[in-house]
Formats: C-alpha cells, structure tokens, sequence
C-alpha cells in the first residue's frame, strides 16, 4: 500500500475531480440531435442535464432565451467555483488567478447594462460569481451610476482604463482591461513546472486572441498603428514584433504566413467567412491544449481544458438557442459552433 504525497497528491486529487466533472459535459456527437429540435425541446433535453437545477430556478422570472442565458451564466459560475472550492495550495492560487478574467467581464456586464438602460435583476442574473470580488460586492455596484461604479476601481489597474469611458468606444476600452488581466499573468516568472504550464497555456490563448485580432482589422482596412494598439503583449509565438510583421502584410501573404506557426496547421482561411476561421482556431487551440494535458495528466492543464471545454459548451448552448428561437437555419448555426 501506498499513497501520493506532496505536489502530486494535490494535482491527483483535483485532476480526479474535474474527470468527473468532465463527464456531465454533453458529447460532441449530440450536437446533430440539439440541432434537429425545436428551442423548447432543446430547453427540455438540458432539463435532463447538470443543466436542471439553474433552469427550474430561473424558470418562474424567465422565458425564451433569456432564461437559457442566464441558467447557462448561473451553472458555469457555480461549475467554475466548485472547482475553486475543492482545490487547494499552488492549484487553487493558479485556478483563483485564471478566473480573475471575470472580474473584467463582471465589471463590463455592469457598466454595459447600465448604458443600456438593463434592469438591475437582469444585470446581476448575468454575473459570474468567480474573481477576486464576491457576488456581494458585485450587486453593490448595482444601484450606483456609471460615474460612481468607475470611481469605485480608483487605485485598481483598472482605473486607468475606466476613466476613458465617454471618450474611447467601449470595445477599445474593454481591449484594455483585458490587457490588465493577461499582463498581471503574463510578467511572472515561473521557477516550477507548474507555473511554467498555466503561463505557457495563457500565451497560446493570447496567440489565438492577436491573430483573430489582426485577421479581423486587416479585413476592414485598418492600419498597421491601430492594429497594434489592439494586440496583447506576450505571445507563445506572436510576439509583439511578430504581430507587426503579420499586420504590415497584404491579406494573401498573411494567410500563407499564418500557417508557420502552432496555430496555423490545417487552417483554411481562403473563401471563408470570419467567424468560421475564427472556430478553427478555436479547434486548433482546444486540441493543442488536449495534447499537452494528455503530457502531463497530474497537472494543471486537464483542469484548465475542462474549464475552457465548459465555457465552450456554455457558448454552444448559447448559439442553439438563440438560433432556434429566431429560426435561423441548422447550416447557418452549426457552422457558428465550436465541435471538438
């Protein structure tokens, strides 16, 4: 008889739970079905899921998509911090770093629903209780005006950014927080494996972001300046000169250049609408991902490829309903979700 101890027994024992975990997530192969059903059957089958319990909740203030949105939001909060709570040691500090993402996207959610005149009900349905700041916190901002939320974050790295609101549009200004967020990761200086894994997976993730970014400029004309102001410092491969190459090319040149690197295997780009090259980027991305996890199965990266697998299955569900329900075409919705 044995047993695991020190920095393997703490990656056995949450790696294990996330498996479990792993196996409420709905196979790819269902999809073909969820697409064959009408938005209320598709709102039917995830009452047989993990789905249920947020569903039931919401279901006496909701309907329609809405309460799709907000039961999906609701279960992978709750998912993402049962994670959290079951993790411990260097786990749970990289778990509690890699969730501060939605600290922007809860600070954003605010700020937007607020411009757009969104009841405070509807804004706090759509939060997502992970970060650095509690759910209390969050509902705090609830009441208060843009002005007030902003100066709130006074002495944060967010400030900065925030205080442009009115002056910059909201996607530059989200670009920014976003910045924030992967700078903070992104500047440390792993000195175990570890580490090393979850700054190395977060610098694939920024790769998958900047050429997305630059493919997306460079269709609607923009400079090679402006494009740079979008990208996000600290790439696996892009670095920020890397960036600039890509970016000072003409669309067919920078199409073959893609396929050079980790990313670009088995991309094909001619012909092809934006979002679709988008999702095989995702694709790409998640297999790369699955690969280096199946390397190093007592580590970091099996629980951070279910985490993205979720978010991924939270997003497709998202497609599906809102498609169903404003009856765009099985094609036209299949070719927007993300299969693995």
């Amino acid at each position: 008889m044995f047993s695991l101890t020190g920095k393997h027994a703490t990656w056995a024992y949450i790696v294990a739970r996330v498996k479990v975990m792993k196996r409420n997530l709905i196979p790819s192969e269902e999809y073909k079905k969820l697409l064959n059903m009408s938005f209320d059957e598709i709102v039917r089958y995830l009452e047989e899921t993990v789905y249920k319990k947020e569903i039931d909740e919401l279901a006496y203030k909701y309907s329609g998509p809405r309460l799709l949105d907000y039961a999906l939001s609701l279960n992978l909060g709750r998912t993402y911090k049962k994670i959290q709570d079951v993790s411990f040691g260097l786990a749970k500090e990289i778990i509690t770093e890699f969730l501060k993402r939605w600290d922007v996207w809860n600070l954003l959610t605010i700020i937007k629903g607020k411009l757009a005149g969104v009841s405070q009900e509807e804004i706090e349905e759509a939060l997502v209780p992970v970060g650095s700041y509690t759910i209390e916190f969050w509902k705090t901002l609830l009441p208060k005006e843009v002005d007030e939320i902003i100066k709130t974050f006074e002495g944060s790295p967010y400030y900065e950014h925030l205080s442009k609101i009115g002056q910059a549009s909201l996607s530059e200004i989200e670009d920014e927080l976003y910045k924030v967020y992967y700078h903070r990761i992104l500047s440390m200086r792993p000195n175990e494996l570890a580490l090393k894994l979850f700054v190395d997976f977060i610098k694939m993730e920024v790769d998958i972001k900047n050429i997305k970014t630059i493919l997306r400029l460079k269709r609607e004309d923009t400079s090679v300046d402006e494009i740079m102001k979008r990208i996000i410092p600290g790439g696996f491969e892009l670095s920020e000169d890397e960036c600039a190459k890509l970016a000072a090319m003409p669309w067919d040149e920078l199409t073959k250049a893609i396929e050079g690197y980790w990313f670009g295997k088995g991309i094909e780009i001619t012909g092809r609408e934006l979002s679709r090259i988008e999702i095989q980027f995702d694709r790409v991305w998640m297999q790369e991902v699955a690969k280096r996890a199946s390397n190093y199965p007592l580590s970091i990266l099996p629980v951070l490829q279910f985490m993205i697998l979720k978010k991924i299955e939270v997003d497709n569900l998202r497609t599906l309903g809102w498609g169903k329900w404003n009856n765009v075409p099985n094609e036209e919705i299949e070719a927007q979700l993300v299969i693995l």
